[in-house]
């Protein structure tokens, strides 16, 4: 039996993962692009330990490769 996969499921999983993240680091976006939605290039990366970053990576990679399919 073959396996379906919900990219858009996936795909807002891993958008709250990154928002929760944000959060954690106590970031707040210079300027809000909506409710509740932060654009990568306002979070400022340079103060985050590389464990944090690796994760993030590794998220924003699977997102990519799913959205390619």
């Amino acid at each position: 039996m073959a396996r379906t996969v919900n990219y858009q499921k996936r795909a807002e999983k891993i958008k709250e993962m990154i928002d929760e993240l944000v959060k954690e680091m106590g970031h707040t976006p210079r300027i809000p692009v909506q409710k509740d939605k932060i654009k990568l290039a306002d979070i400022d990366f340079d103060n985050v330990d590389v464990v944090t970053l690796m994760q993030v990576q590794a998220r924003i990679s699977r997102l990519i490769l799913e959205k390619s399919k």
